[in-house]
C-alpha cells in the first residue's frame, strides 16, 4: 500500500446509468473486498470491491438523483442508491468524511491500485482463490478495515 496515496489520480465515476456523477483528485486511501451481508444486499453481488477516498478528494459531485439510507448501524455508513437505475452510487461514512465507492462505478480502472484484503470472508458466497489476507467475523474484519484505512490516511498526511 506504500504507493497508494502518491499515485496521480483523476478518475470519473457514476452510478450505472450515469445520472449521478463525481470525480476524484487523489488515489484512494484504501481498497479492499467486502463479503458482508450488508454489502451483498446493497450491491446485489456476492461481494463489494470497495475503494475508500477522503471527502476532500471528491469534486464535481452531482448526486441529486441519489437516495441515501443506512442499512445497519454501526458503522453508520450512508449508502446511496440511484433513483433512476437503482444501482449503488456513492457511500459516506465517519461523519461523512470518508467516501466509499464500488470499484465498478469508476469509468477507468487503469489507475486503481490492487485490493489488499478480504473482510467478512466468513460471509462469502464462494471461495476466492487469491493470496490476499482473508479476515473473518465482525471484530476482526472491522479492526483490519479500520487499521487499513488509518494507515492510508497516515500515509496521505505524511506524504
Amino acid at each position: 500500500m506504500s504507493n497508494l496515496n502518491h499515485m496521480p489520480f483523476n478518475v470519473e465515476a457514476s452510478c450505472s446509468c450515469g445520472a449521478n456523477t463525481f470525480r476524484f483528485s487523489h488515489a484512494p486511501i484504501a481498497h479492499f473486498i467486502c463479503h458482508c451481508q450488508v454489502c451483498q444486499e446493497y450491491t446485489g453481488k456476492a461481494f463489494s470491491d470497495v475503494l475508500v477516498f477522503l471527502k476532500q478528494d471528491v469534486y464535481d459531485l452531482n448526486i441529486k438523483q441519489t437516495t441515501f439510507k443506512r442499512l445497519k448501524s454501526p458503522p453508520n455508513i450512508r449508502r446511496g442508491i440511484c433513483k433512476q437505475c437503482q444501482s449503488p452510487s456513492i457511500e459516506f461514512g465517519i461523519l461523512d468524511q470518508l467516501v466509499f465507492i464500488p470499484k465498478w462505478n469508476l469509468k477507468d480502472f487503469s489507475q486503481v491500485p490492487p485490493e489488499n484484503m478480504h473482510i467478512f470472508y466468513h460471509r462469502r458466497v464462494q471461495d476466492v482463490a487469491d493470496d490476499l489476507p482473508k479476515y473473518n467475523g465482525f471484530i476482526q474484519s472491522q479492526t483490519q478495515a479500520a487499521k487499513f484505512i488509518l494507515e492510508g490516511l497516515a500515509n496521505r498526511i505524511l506524504k
